[in-house]
């Protein structure tokens, strides 16, 4: 190695007083000029003509960077930079983005994924934010089903090592927001940390501590284990009732500065995080949509033998909107049964049965009273309907603006396709609101004939014989 990359290398970084006073003048620019809002990472390389990987490496001041580029920083905010504002990085700091890092990972429950295919495209997308553009957040949602939580350990098997922390958590049982923080915060400490703040607030900020001191990536599964009212209806982007806490350490793990990156799996995006989130700001979404006609193939193949044309590929992957758990549920019906002919499955015309019936009712169960009005609506009209249609033919029953938020929330969770500013519900849904309808109106009609038996049987008595006594 030559003397000048040797330099480069190791650089200066700010002492504890020359963040402070970099961050204090950072907060005063905040007030004064951009009306209290954070900067963004973007808007800082704006202002300092500094890219935002020099930013990340100045406010961490964990890598080095030369002297010009910290003299950069503070003259863009009117400071002048002092001998003791920097120092030399200690050796054991200095971290290569560039290399393996050596990590402790931690992946609790994670689900076994040496089956998984496809999803290419999404991991590429993933990696390139969270590795290049240095993602706080980013957000998978979906309907059940397409394959979030596997697409997450995946993503975290792939980029594990360009990090000091891995740590893979669900939110299945429901855990409180205290206790997951206190798990994370022991993993990052090494279990050095014996006294834990007794504050919601002390808690985040010691986490957040964590992630600005090493390269982190959280993943938290299932989090709309935590969205559900009393009743077990989602309340379009709340939490349950002492689970808020949760919408706080998000909000604060996205706008804060740091280093890592905290991943989340949910059906529909968290409402704290929707203003936050851009294509070129530090907090993505990315929805998971259904599987292509090629990786549906690849599917079936692991299950065993299957025939058909390429147009029943296509009707069969489009009949259940590319749902990795719903195809792989049908493939068993149609290899068992139809010795994996697609095509004379097809033919029977019945999309819903057994399993798929029941994960589909569990699924409506959970839908808010407009969201229900709304999926019964265009399910009962075969063509694709705008808003405008939407709101002329409901408006009587909800308002507009419960109208926004429901048809967004079906639409995140895959229950509602948008093709062209028009909405629709994808052929299984249709067929299991139907099978629903058929089957409430039988109930109905059977309930009703019992009710009129029971009353002709009060009406019709029995008279004796009279016994004439001589």
């Amino acid at each position: 190695m030559n003397p000048l990359q040797r330099r480069r290398k190791r650089g200066v970084i700010l002492t504890p007083q020359g963040f402070q006073k970099l961050q204090t003048a950072k907060c005063q620019a905040q007030s004064w000029e951009n009306l209290d809002k954070r900067y963004t990472l973007e808007d800082l390389s704006d202002r300092t003509g500094l890219d935002p990987d020099t930013l990340m490496k100045v406010f961490h001041c964990q890598v080095g960077v030369d002297k010009q580029t910290l003299n950069t920083c503070f003259r863009a905010f009117n400071l002048l930079l002092e001998p003791s504002d920097y120092q030399l990085p200690r050796t054991h700091e200095v971290i290569s983005n560039q290399h393996s890092i050596q990590n402790l990972t931690d992946w609790g429950e994670a689900p076994d994924i040496s089956a998984f295919l496809g999803r290419t495209a999404e991991l590429t997308t993933l990696k390139h934010w969270i590795l290049k553009e240095h993602c706080r957040v980013v957000t998978l949602f979906g309907m059940d089903g397409m394959g979030k939580t596997s697409l997450s350990v995946k993503l975290a098997e792939q980029i594990q090592d360009k990090f000091e922390f891995v740590i893979w958590r669900s939110l299945r049982n429901a855990p409180s927001v205290k206790d997951m923080l206190a798990d994370l915060i022991q993993i990052l400490s090494e279990g050095q940390e014996n006294n834990l703040p007794k504050t919601l607030d002390g808690r985040i900020s010691q986490l957040i501590h964590y992630l600005k001191n090493a390269r982190c990536l959280l993943i938290l599964d299932n989090l709309e284990t935590i969205l559900p009212d009393a009743s077990g209806k989602y309340n379009i982007g709340y939490y349950r009732q002492r689970y808020d806490g949760y919408s706080e350490l998000i909000r604060r793990v996205a706008e804060t500065f740091h280093q890592s990156c905290l991943v989340l799996t949910i059906q529909e995006t968290p409402r704290e995080i929707r203003h936050l989130t851009g294509e070129k700001l530090p907090v993505r979404t990315l929805q998971l949509k259904g599987l292509k006609v090629i990786e549906v193939e690849e599917i079936f193949k692991a299950k065993g033998a299957f025939c058909g044309s390429s147009s029943d590929w296509h009707q069969l992957t489009e009949s259940y909107a590319g749902n990795p758990l719903l195809l792989n549920m049908v493939s068993s019906k149609i290899h068992k049964l139809f010795d994996g002919n697609i095509s004379e499955f097809l033919n029977q015309r019945i999309l819903v049965f057994g399993e798929i019936s029941q994960l589909l009712k569990d699924y409506f169960n959970h839908l808010s009273d407009p969201e229900n009005l709304i999926i019964n609506w265009l399910a009962s009209n075969y063509q694709p309907a705008s808003f405008s249609e939407l709101r002329s033919q409901i408006s009587s029953a909800i308002s507009p603006q419960q109208l926004l938020d429901a048809l967004e929330s079906l639409q995140e969770r895959c229950l509602v396709d948008k093709n062209a500013a028009l909405f629709s519900v994808a052929p299984m849904v249709r067929e299991y609101i139907n099978h629903q309808l058929i089957q409430n109106k039988i109930s109905s009609n059977i309930k009703y004939r019992s009710i009129v038996t029971r009353k002709k049987n009060k009406l019709s008595f029995h008279i004796p014989e009279l016994i004439l006594i001589k």
